[in-house]
């Protein structure tokens, strides 16, 4: 696979061989204690948010806290997911790869498999050989990782991910002296609380809303756009709270905070979506030492960015296979992106397959079924009673023709847009000869994304989901062997890229936690080695025990 980036001198096994995981198992905890050197890194993020804030511009928001934030933290204008909704989303940001390359680009493949059209069984993505959960990386380096409870990366999060998952996790229970990594995930902003939350107090009048050109002017939509507002509100409260608790365990001065959402906004004609109210979206990033404070970013950067972001900033150099950028840290690419790319594929039950391109003044959309608008009357989001109220002044011949171009079929095998000029993408500019040297160019820049970083996208899902569980059944991974050497119990499998997960006399930290494997585990005799082998996607393998004798 093409990578589109420079090439850089490390690789995962080259990390394990300077990890404090090669050291004995029962002295792991006093040389963790010991200073490493690291910052701690906490994300926090929210589901399906624009960047409607006040820092941001936003008149009507209130975010007090998050506007606070960003005086402290660089401002990134231009952050963009590869798709408005969530898992595929979430999929780029836990490998630093696009969905489109991975097979992870279909809306809901095995966790909710009734909103799955018939046909296609229920399965998982499994990650390509090599490619990991980039935490893997973090924790052979020695961070402590939890996540606090989402991850929906279109696949069951792997044994060997994270040290902690789930809505007990915390950065609190690392181990003395031991960096954290940890992810706080902050639900009140999804799109689904617009309707679970519609009897909550507004903090935001519906008379004050600034509403859109493609929305209609009514009672309903100013109704539940302030219900959104007032979620943002709420959000920006409990992100305050987390802040709060890192002060007050002293962990402020030595902590990195990544704030972002996962997608673009909750409304019809944003999450899903692969314009920039369904891509772009917020994101900060607050530095101990107050590098860059108050700073607004406006290089253009994606999703799978943020992983690489991550390692550097730990002083990891992210791995070959990576398509994703670091923007910042110890290995950050000083060239900033010339383009950032879109990739829709089935939506829930819904298939419509889109491919875009944005440079920092255009954005050019390839519609693969043109007979289709915009507008798929997907289940879920027909809960919203702004959508419904859509459809009804649809059918009653009421809408504006701004309001009308999401439901116009067919609507054209090819879209272009002057988003500097047009930020609501109202005025398809195709076939104006003024651009046609500029629409030539992001065409080819698709095609060449394409055949050279996503040449899967190709596939249909049927063919991808073959690839990845041939016959509709989950690959099973065979046990490991553990051999006993001069250097210590060495873990193999005949299965490739295989990760293993490890405890010792049947623990690793707690009775729920294991270690990840890095190389040759020392023991003490009479010591139970228990081993599992891990891959994205796969069954794990059944547990093996291995007594030293």
């Amino acid at each position: 696979m093409t990578q589109g980036i420079s090439k850089r001198l490390c690789d995962f096994r080259g990390l394990c061989e300077r990890s404090l995981f090669l050291l004995p198992l029962f002295i792991v905890n006093e040389v963790t204690a010991k200073d490493q050197g690291r910052p701690n890194i906490l994300c926090i993020t929210c589901e399906d948010i624009s960047p409607r804030l006040g820092c941001y511009g936003d008149r009507v928001a209130k975010t007090p806290n998050l506007d606070a934030f960003a005086e402290s933290a660089i401002r990134f204008s231009h952050m963009y997911t590869t798709v408005g909704v969530s898992a595929p989303s979430r999929s780029a940001l836990i490998t630093g790869m696009y969905p489109s390359a991975i097979g992870s680009n279909y809306m809901r493949n095995f966790t909710r498999p009734t909103s799955m059209p018939k046909g296609i069984p229920p399965y998982q993505v499994v990650l390509p050989e090599g490619i990991k959960c980039y935490t893997e990386f973090l924790r052979a380096a020695g961070y402590y990782c939890t996540n606090n409870a989402k991850t929906d990366y279109q696949f069951d999060s792997p044994l060997t991910a994270w040290d902690e998952l789930g809505r007990d996790a915390h950065w609190k229970h690392a181990p003395k002296g031991m960096p954290f990594f940890s992810i706080f995930n902050l639900n009140v902003t999804h799109e689904s609380q617009v309707w679970s939350r519609a009897d909550q107090p507004f903090v935001v009048s519906p008379d004050e809303i600034e509403v859109p050109p493609y929305f209609p002017d009514d009672p309903v939509i100013r109704r539940d756009m302030a219900v959104m507002y007032s979620n943002i509100y709420e959000m920006d409260r409990q992100f305050q709270a987390l802040v709060d608790e890192l002060k007050a365990a002293g962990k402020w001065e030595n902590t990195i905070i990544i704030w972002y959402s996962d997608n673009g906004g909750p409304l019809p004609r944003e999450k899903r979506a692969i314009y920039e109210s369904g891509m772009l979206v917020p994101f900060m990033i607050r530095f101990p030492d107050g590098y860059r404070a108050g700073e607004v970013e406006e290089r253009m950067c994606m999703f799978p960015d943020i992983p690489a972001t991550i390692l550097s900033l730990a002083g990891i150099c992210p791995p070959d296979y990576m398509q994703g950028k670091p923007f910042l840290g110890k290995y950050a690419e000083v060239t900033p992106r010339e383009y950032v790319y879109g990739a829709r594929n089935r939506m829930d039950e819904q298939v419509d397959k889109q491919g875009a391109v944005r440079d920092r003044r255009f954005r050019y959309v390839r519609n693969y079924n043109p007979e289709r608008s915009n507008y798929n009357p997907n289940a879920y989001r027909l809960q919203m009673p702004m959508m419904r109220r859509m459809i009804e002044l649809l059918q009653r011949d009421s809408l504006n023709e701004a309001q009308m171009r999401w439901f116009v079929a067919p609507r054209g095998e090819e879209e272009f847009y002057d988003v500097q000029n047009d930020p609501y993408e109202l005025h398809n500019l195709i076939g104006d000869p003024r651009y046609a040297a500029d629409i030539d160019r992001l065409r080819k820049e698709l095609d060449r994304w394409i055949d050279e970083d996503c040449p899967r996208w190709r596939q249909t899902e049927l063919e991808n989901q073959e690839m990845m569980w041939p016959g509709a059944r989950q690959p099973h991974l065979r046990k490991p062997v553990c051999v006993k050497t001069k250097a210590g119990i060495v873990v193999e499998s005949e299965d490739k890229g295989v990760s293993f997960a490890y405890q010792v006399n049947g623990k690793g930290y707690t009775e729920k936690h294991w270690f990840l494997y890095t190389g040759p585990v020392k023991l003490r005799k009479g010591d139970r080695l228990s081993v599992v082998a891990v891959r994205a996607g796969m069954k794990n393998s059944e547990i093996v025990e291995f007594i030293n004798k």
